[in-house]
C-alpha cells in the first residue's frame, strides 16, 4: 500500500532501508490488546514510513496472521476523503490480479478515523532491507531476483487495461525464505489509458520515488507507460548490485562495473539498456528485458534484434532456463520457472482467505500444480469440515480432485493421513444438516449414521493399510466399524453374520477409549451414540460372540460419561448429547433382557 501523496522529489529509498522495510520496532502499547474491526488483533510493528504504520495482526475470527496497514487519521477531511479514494481504489485494482507473488488486500477497516488495510502477510524481508544488512548482492541472486520482477510486471503490462505499477523500488520487494518475491504497496500503480492523440496507452500522473521513477514520470509533458516500470526495474537492479543509491547519481547512472569490476558485461549491459534516459532506447517491455538476463552472457550481439520476443515466447524461454538451473547454468525462480513458488502462493492462498470457495479453488490450484503432495488435499478436507457438515457437492468437487491423481497420491508419505482425514470427513460430516438433524426421529439418525461411516469404509481401509501410519491402530478401528456396517446386513440377509459382532465389539471398546481423550465435542458425542445404539440394537448377538454382561455394561457406562462430561456449543450438540443420554436409560433394560434366559437356567 502506498502513502499516496509520495512525490518524485521525496527520496525514501536509500540503501540504508526505507518504507516498507520489515523490522521489529519498540511495541506500542495499543499491540497485543487492541483489537480493530471486532476481529483483528495488532501484535507488532513490522514497518513504517511516511503516514502509514505496518503491524503484523492475528485474525481471531479465523486464527490467521495478516498484515494490517495503518492509515493515520487525518483531520482535513478533504485530504482524508482523498487518502480513502485512494485506498478504495488500490483494493479495487488489486482485486482483479491473480500472480502468486502479488500480496492480496482482504479487508478494509476503519477505526474511529483511522484506517486499516488488512492483507497478506508476506514473511521476509524487503530487498532494500537485504542490501542494507549485507551490501551489494551477488550477480546471480539480482538476476534471479530481476526475472520475477520482470514476470509480475509483465503479467500486470497484458492485462486488459494494463496497469503501470510505477513504484518499483528495493522497499517494494519482499524476499521470502523460498528464494522468491512479492511486490508491495499498489498505492501509486495506475491503469494506463488511450491517448487521443497518438492512440498510444499513457499515463499522465506525477508519482514515483526518486532515483527510480524515469526522467519521464517527472516531466508533466510526457507521459509514462511500461517502459517506466523497465526503467525503475533497472534502477532497482542497480541499487542491488553497488548497494548505491541511484538518487545520488547526476544523470545517466554510472556503469555497475565501474563500482564492481567483477560484474559481468552482459549485467552491466542490461542495467545500462534499461536505465536509459529516452524510453525509446530502453527494452520494448519486460519480456524483452527478461530474456536479456537469461541471456546475458551470449557474445553475440546479433542475438540482440530477437530479443523483442512475445509473451508466450518469454513462458517457453523461462521454462528452458528453468531445465537449465538443473544442470549448473544460472537459472531463475520467477513464476514461470518455479513450479514451488506458485504451488507456495495457491497453499497460502487456501489457509490464509476467509472466503471458502476461494479457499477451494485455490487448493485446487494446487493440487493441479503439485498432483503429488497430499497437503492441497488436506486443505481441502479442512475447509469442507468447518461448517460441520460435507455436501453432497463437495464430495463431487473432493473426488473430482482426488481421483485423477489417485495413484501417485497412493505413493506419497503422507497418503495415509490424507486417507484417515477424509475418512473421518465422511464419517462425522457427510449429509450433516445442522438445521435439521436435530430434530429428525431417532430411527433416521441412526440410519444416517450408519450411512455416513459405509461411505467412509473405503478411505479408513486405505489408512489401515499402512502399517507405518502413527495413527495406525486406531484407523484399524475405524475401518473394523466401517466394514461391520457395510456388511451387517447382506452377512443377516444370509444368515452368516455368527463372529462378525464379538470383534466389532471390541472396537467399540477402543474407540470410546480413545475418544475419552479427545477434546473434539463432534467425536466424542458421535461415539458415544453409536456405542450406546449398538448394545442397544445387538446386545443378544454380542453374548452369541461370548461377549460378557459385564463388559458389555462396562462400555454402556464409558460411553454414558463419554456424552455426560461433554460440554455442547451448539443445538446440534446439544441434541446429540440429549439423544446418547437418553438411549442410555434403556441400554441396561436391552442388556439385561439379552441375558434373562441365562439367568433363569441358573436359577
Amino acid at each position: 500500500m502506498g502513502d499516496h501523496g509520495d512525490a518524485v522529489g521525496d527520496h525514501d529509498d536509500a540503501p540504508s532501508g526505507g518504507e516498507g522495510k520489515q523490522r521489529v520496532e519498540a511495541v506500542p502499547a495499543v499491540c497485543g490488546a487492541h483489537l480493530i474491526g471486532g476481529r483483528y488483533q495488532l501484535l507488532t510493528v513490522i514497518g513504517s514510513g511516511g503516514m502509514s504504520t505496518v503491524y503484523l495482526a492475528l485474525d481471531k475470527v479465523l486464527n490467521k496472521q495478516w498484515a494490517a496497514k495503518e492509515i493515520k487519521c487525518v483531520e482535513d477531511p478533504a485530504m482524508r476523503d482523498l487518502i480513502v479514494k485512494g485506498i478504495v481504489t488500490e483494493a479495487n485494482m488489486i482485486k482483479r490480479f491473480d500472480h502468486p507473488a502479488i500480496p492480496r488486500i482482504v479487508d478494509i477497516v476503519d477505526e474511529s478515523g483511522t484506517l486499516y488495510v488488512i492483507m497478506d502477510y508476506v514473511e521476509g524481508r524487503t530487498l532494500a532491507d537485504v542490501v542494507f544488512s549485507m551490501g551489494p548482492q551477488p550477480e546471480d541472486a539480482v538476476a534471479s531476483w530481476a526475472i520475477q520482477l520482470c514476470d509480475v510486471l509483465e503479467y500486470l503490462h497484458q492485462l486488459n487495461p494494463p496497469v503501470i505499477y510505477r513504484d518499483m523500488k528495493p522497499s517494494n520487494v519482499m524476499l521470502k525464505p523460498n528464494g522468491s518475491v512479492a511486490v508491495i504497496d499498489f498505492g501509486i500503480a495506475r491503469e494506463l489509458h488511450k491517448d487521443v492523440e497518438d492512440n498510444g496507452l499513457v499515463d499522465e500522473d506525477l508519482l514515483g520515488t526518486r532515483g527510480y521513477a524515469p526522467p519521464e514520470q517527472a516531466d508533466p509533458n510526457r507521459g509514462t507507460d511500461v517502459r517506466s516500470d523497465v526503467y525503475s526495474l533497472g534502477a532497482t537492479m542497480y541499487c542491488l548490485l553497488t548497494g548505491k543509491d541511484p538518487a545520488n547519481s547526476a544523470g545517466e547512472l554510472p556503469a555497475v562495473r565501474q563500482i564492481r569490476p567483477e560484474l559481468s558485461e552482459g549485467i552491466e549491459r542490461v542495467v545500462a539498456h534499461a536505465t536509459q534516459p529516452d524510453p525509446d532506447a530502453r527494452y520494448a517491455d519486460c519480456a524483452e528485458m527478461a530474456h536479456a538476463l537469461m541471456h546475458r552472457s551470449d557474445e553475440d550481439e546479433r542475438r540482440h534484434a530477437l530479443l523483442r520476443c512475445t509473451w508466450r515466447t518469454f513462458v517457453e524461454l523461462a521454462a528452458a532456463a528453468c531445465v537449465a538451473l538443473a544442470v549448473g547454468i544460472v537459472g531463475t525462480v520467477g513464476r514461470v520457472v518455479t513450479t514451488n513458488s506458485d504451488y507456495d502462493h495457491w497453499m497460502e492462498i487456501g489457509r490464509q482467505t476467509s472466503d471458502a470457495s476461494e479457499a477451494v479453488a485455490a487448493y485446487e490450484r494446487a493440487a493441479q500444480i503439485k498432483p503429488q503432495e497430499t497437503d492441497p488435499y488436506e486443505g481441502l478436507v479442512e475447509r469442507f469440515r468447518e461448517d460441520g457438515t460435507f455436501t453432497t457437492d463437495e464430495e463431487a468437487e473432493l473426488r473430482s480432485a482426488l481421483l485423477p491423481n489417485l495413484d501417485q497420491l497412493r505413493s506419497s508419505e503422507g497418503y495415509a493421513g490424507l486417507a484417515f482425514d477424509i475418512g473421518k470427513l465422511y464419517w462425522y460430516d457427510f449429509g450433516v444438516d445442522p438445521a435439521e438433524t436435530s430434530s429428525l426421529d431417532r430411527t433416521t439418525q441412526v440410519e444416517g449414521r450408519s450411512a455416513r461411516i459405509r461411505a467412509a469404509v473405503e478411505w479408513m481401509g486405505a489408512a489401515a493399510s499402512d502399517p507405518d501410519f502413527k495413527n495406525h491402530d486406531l484407523a484399524e478401528v475405524y475401518a473394523g466399524i466401517a466394514e461391520f456396517n457395510q456388511d451387517i446386513v447382506p452377512l443377516i440377509n444370509e444368515g452368516s453374520d455368527e463372529g462378525v459382532y464379538g470383534p466389532y465389539f471390541a472396537n467399540l471398546q477402543k474407540l470410546v477409549a480413545t475418544m475419552a481423550d479427545s477434546d473434539n465435542d463432534v467425536m466424542r458425542l458421535e461415539t458415544a451414540n453409536l456405542a450406546l445404539d449398538s448394545l442397544t440394537t445387538y446386545p443378544r448377538k454380542f453374548r452369541a460372540d461370548d461377549v460378557s454382561e459385564k463388559d458389555m455394561e462396562a462400555l454402556a457406562s464409558d460411553a454414558r460419561r463419554l456424552a455426560d462430561e461433554t460440554s455442547p456449543t451448539t443445538p446440534l450438540l446439544d441434541a446429540e448429547k440429549a439423544s446418547a443420554l437418553s438411549t442410555s436409560d434403556g441400554v441396561s433394560q436391552a442388556i439385561d433382557d439379552a441375558f434373562v434366559d441365562a439367568r433363569t437356567v441358573q436359577q
